[in-house]
């Protein structure tokens, strides 16, 4: 009997193939990295070869890790890194790399994009600021200023979409990746055909727009390089932070999950889609067609801490520079960090923002600035809540995810500066565990979205926050507001 789930989470810098039973006990994970190509500052691409190599060798040793065989698969679905994606010719060879979420080579087409867009449509419809690595901003800049690559465009394709594509042979997508790509309406979960006109768009590059949980086609000659036979039912998938909102067993308003990766979300589901204070936040529909979910979304996160250890301590391990940020007091002595590494999104769309060590003193040691750098990544996130409250979204529960949680100082000063108990999440393979869920549910396996994430285990540690930290950090946060605020 067919027993076995396999999820597939095409990430930025790598992809990940997770093999799970019905009652969601993880049997087998396997993952293959791969780079983010930077010809020059204003571009990150990726070759959509790779991500397909790196996805059949990390299926097949899931596989051989699970100790199963494919026909041992009752469906399988994706998830996958958002905005950008893969342009195809008429033979569905692509054009060039894949443009992905982090490049900015459209940042000198914004202004000129709002004004064909307008703002009116922009609020109404996309219900999200224009930014850069979008399909929507990437697209206009291709058609302006790479006509010869324009002109050899016949499909567009999220990063999962892709995958998914080269396991049927199908061209669609379903709306919380497709809302992510700013040519999308947001509360009608459609195409947004009047924006996609008005760009220049055809409507025919666009992929069919389909549900989440849809049985799209199934797996058809891929079993040499993956093992999987033929017929084995492929599920739709969704864009990678909804997706994970799932395999953490996020479905209500107000429980709210953070994670720190290389960037930092905040991510909460939401009833009914509406504009945030001047679209300071991302809007997106959420997996369940009766949900959409807010996010608030920093550039910087766990990027800022590995780019510190690269760049002064590179042979130091990170549970050791942990140790030493413990070891330091609460305000780290009066340094402080501001984490604009590589700009700002939200709540404020600043490419030109910049990091800041402010404070440095002779009295400071490494540990000092490692803790600034872990607080000033806290306070920024602390900023996305305050902004997420405005719209009248309060945190009932918060869930912490990702690498982050290894740290537990880490974990204890953002339980401090919110004010808030965190809730560890059991499960660390979030992604591939939610996008296993969605295959479940496509295939009949769980009935409901709910019974799905009525798997998902409880969280087993909590860190409650320490009450004589309150005051400190509330004074601190107000000073790291003014290092952006004093920024030229």
């Amino acid at each position: 009997m067919k027993s076995h789930l396999l999820g597939i989470d095409i990430g930025t810098s790598s992809v990940r193939a997770g093999i799970f039973s019905e009652d969601g006990s993880l049997c087998g994970i396997a993952a293959r990295g791969y780079p983010i190509d930077t010809p020059s500052n204003d571009r990150a691409e990726q070759d959509p070869e790779i991500w397909w190599r790196a996805t059949f060798e990390a299926v097949y040793e899931s596989l051989s890790t699970a100790r199963i065989s494919g026909r041992d698969i009752a469906g399988i679905s994706f998830s996958g890194q958002m905005h950008g994606g893969v342009m195809l010719d008429r033979d569905s060879e692509p054009v060039a790399p894949a443009i992905i979420w982090a490049d900015s080579r459209s940042a000198g087409e914004l202004g000129e994009l709002y004004e064909v867009i307008g703002h009116e449509q922009i609020e109404k419809k996309l219900m999200n600021r224009l930014f850069t690595g979008t399909f929507a901003a990437t697209l206009f800049w291709l058609r302006k200023h790479d006509p010869g690559t324009w002109k050899r465009i016949r499909h567009i394709l999220t990063p999962k979409d892709y995958i998914r594509y080269r396991m049927c042979g199908l061209f669609n997508t379903e709306p919380s990746d497709a809302s992510a790509t700013l040519l999308f309406d947001v509360g009608l979960r459609e195409w947004a055909d009047d924006i996609l006109g008005a760009l220049g768009i055809p409507i025919e590059f666009m992929p069919f727009v389909v549900n989440s949980n849809q049985h799209i086609s199934e797996t058809e000659g891929i079993e040499e390089l993956t093992g999987l036979p033929d017929g084995i039912p492929l599920i739709m998938g969704g864009a990678d932070q909804p997706v994970a909102a799932l395999g953490n067993g996020i479905l209500d308003e107000g429980t709210m999950f953070i994670a720190i990766g290389t960037g930092g979300q905040i991510v909460t589901p939401i009833d009914e889609p509406k504009n945030t204070p001047d679209l300071s936040l991302n809007m997106f529909c959420h997996l369940p067609e009766s949900l959409w979910y807010l996010m608030g979304a920093t550039l910087s996160a766990g990027l800022s801490l590995r780019w510190f250890r690269d760049t002064f301590c590179p042979e130091e391990i990170f549970d050791g520079l942990s140790k030493e940020a413990a070891q330091t007091s609460p305000g780290a002595d009066g340094l402080m960090f501001a984490p604009y590494l590589a700009g700002r999104r939200s709540p404020v769309h600043d490419p030109s923002a910049t990091g800041t060590f402010a404070g440095i003193r002779l009295m400071h040691t490494r540990g000092h600035f490692v803790r600034a750098v872990m607080e000033g990544v806290v306070f920024e996130l602390l900023e996305l809540l305050k902004t997420m409250e405005k719209t009248g979204v309060k945190p009932s529960r918060i869930i912490a995810s990702g690498g982050w949680t290894n740290s537990p100082v880490w974990m204890q000063i953002m339980a401090d500066c919110l004010g808030l108990s965190l809730h560890v999440s059991s499960i660390r393979e979030q992604a591939c565990f939610g996008a296993a869920l969605l295959a479940g549910i496509g295939t009949g396996i769980y009935d409901s979205y709910r019974s799905a994430a009525s798997i998902v285990p409880d969280p087993q540690e909590i860190v409650a926050p320490e009450k004589n930290c309150e005051d400190l950090y509330r004074t601190l946060f107000e000073q790291y507001m003014n290092l952006y605020l004093h920024q030229d």
